[in-house]
This record gives structure tokens, C-alpha cells and sequence, in this order.
């Protein structure tokens, strides 16, 4: 669904609206691309329907709200996934706990540069009430759920530094995170700097494990194994692969669960509701 005409549909049918795209038995999967805010109404309209959901990022403004995406799917019957594509960069062997221990530390560092124009020209993005925040929700947030799926469940988070490109768009924090489990994380998130990076460096009790760029490391006293950086996109037809999966045997996504989306989008809103700005 598309209201705009000069919009390419590589051939795929156009709806003018989600309900006359939801009156089209054919259609079992709907992937909201929609900003953040606003787009809770339109995702129960698509399990009411009783169409699969996949949600882009952020997957939700506040926890109350994803949580009650989360359980209309459950009352429905229907797989309900978000587009952390990174998350599948993950073995299982990372997913195991191995990292939710007190001794743990962590450090993430993102830097994607954007200027003031990309407020202005889109203009969704320059309205918190409808983006949700700057670079930390929008750039910052694949790292940081990715941070949540190996550490666990945050608990507090503590801002010491923040500039903002608009009232509300931050261009880069700096917060202490403390996970149920005792480990901590130092963040920073920039979108003042031309140089590019994504870095999250995880200290376990006798491991080492970087996610640096798409590439994951693991270091041992014995060894270190490297995986192959897979592309985004390919990334990405992965997390459809696992809707379609979860769609025709009627059962719940893994990897891509939106459920799992609850710790990051719980330190989104803490940072949110933080309003500490560093100097400038």
C-alpha cells in the first residue's frame, strides 16, 4: 500500500489503503514501514484482520504499547516479528546466557552522520512525537537490541550526556545501562561524526565477544572464531524467510519476535524521558 502514484511497486499490486490491502484474502504477511508514531493503530488493524505483522524500527513508542501489540497477536493466532535484522548475525551459541552474569561488561559505539537538513526535508523525522527521537531510536537501536538480546533485560539507565539537532532529536547521547543481571554497558551514540562505525564489545568472564560492523568475533584464552559478514539485505529476506516459516506452520517467529523487543524498546523510552543536554 502506497498513497504515493509515482511510487515503484516492481510490478506488485497497489492498494490506496490498509483496509482494501486487508480485504485481499491472497495478502498473509503486512511489514509496517510506517513512523513510529501512529503506527500502533494501523498494526491492530492488521491483527484484527488476522494478518501476520512485521513491524520496521522502532517497533513501538512506549512498552504499554508494544506490549499490547504483542498480546493481540497472541489472542489472534498470529506470528508478530520486527525487522532487527542484525539479531540474525546471532548464534546460538551467543543466545545461551553466556553473557548475563555480573562480572560482565560491555561498550557500543555508533556513529552515523546526519545532517540538520534530514530533519527538515522528511518531515516526520523532526517531531519526536512521531519518530520517537533522533539517531539513538533510529540508527543506534539495531546495536542496542542487540546488546538486549546477549545481556538480557535492562533495569536502568542512567543519561550523562545528550545534544540534540531539533527540540526532542537527540544527535548524540552517552548513557550507563545496568542489565537484571549485573552487567553494565557504557553507550555512546553520535550522529556528529563523519566517520562511520558500529561497535559492540562484550567482556565475559573468560570470552570476548565483537560485533564490529556486521562482523562477530569471538575470543577465547584458546581461540578465535570470526563469522563471514553477511549483507543487510540478505539479512533481511532472512527475517521474511522466518515470518513465511512461522506463517505456514502456525507457531511464533524466534529470532525475529517482537516480543524480544521489549528490552530495547524500554531503554529507548527510559533515554526518552531523560532530558539532561550536555553543553554545547
Amino acid at each position: 500500500m502506497d498513497t504515493d502514484p509515482a511510487a515503484d511497486t516492481a510490478g506488485l499490486p497497489r492498494y490506496e489503503s490498509l483496509s482494501r490491502l486487508l480485504q485481499d484474502p491472497s495478502v498473509g504477511l503486512v511489514s509496517l514501514c510506517l513512523p513510529p508514531g501512529g503506527r500502533a493503530e494501523a498494526a491492530h488493524d492488521v491483527l484484527r484482520a488476522g494478518r501476520a505483522l512485521l513491524v520496521e524500527k522502532p517497533p513501538a513508542m512506549t512498552v504499554d504499547e508494544l506490549d499490547s501489540v504483542v498480546a493481540h497477536g497472541v489472542d489472534q493466532g498470529v506470528p508478530t516479528g520486527v525487522m532487527f535484522q542484525h539479531r540474525m548475525r546471532l548464534t546460538d551459541e551467543i543466545e545461551t546466557g553466556l553473557f548475563r552474569t555480573p562480572e560482565v561488561t560491555a561498550v557500543l559505539e555508533v556513529s552515523r552522520y546526519r545532517p540538520v537538513g534530514h530533519y527538515h526535508e522528511r518531515s516526520w523525522r523532526g517531531r519526536p512525537q512521531e519518530a520517537l527521537g533522533g539517531i539513538v531510536a533510529h540508527l543506534g537501536f539495531h546495536y542496542l537490541d542487540l546488546a538486549c538480546q546477549i545481556l538480557g533485560s535492562p533495569v536502568d539507565v542512567q543519561e550523562i550526556g545528550r545534544r540534540e539537532r531539533l527540540p526532542g532529536i537527540d544527535s548524540r547521547v552517552a548513557a550507563l545501562v545496568l542489565f537484571e543481571s549485573g552487567a553494565v554497558l557504557s553507550m555512546t551514540v553520535s550522529a556528529e561524526s563523519a566517520a562511520r562505525g558500529e561497535r559492540l564489545a562484550i567482556y565475559g568472564s573468560d570470552r570476548r565477544l565483537v560485533i564490529e560492523d556486521g562482523q562477530v568475533t569471538v575470543t577465547t584464552e584458546t581461540e578465535r572464531m570470526t563469522s563471514p559478514v553477511e549483507p543487510t539485505l540478505i539479512l533481511r529476506r532472512r527475517v521474511y524467510e522466518e515470518m513465511a516459516h512461522s506463517i505456514e506452520n502456525s507457531s511464533a517467529p524466534v529470532v525475529c519476535s517482537l516480543a524480544r523487543a521489549r528490552g530495547v524498546t524500554w531503554l529507548t523510552q527510559a533515554l526518552a524521558s531523560q532530558t539532561q543536554e550536555a553543553p554545547c
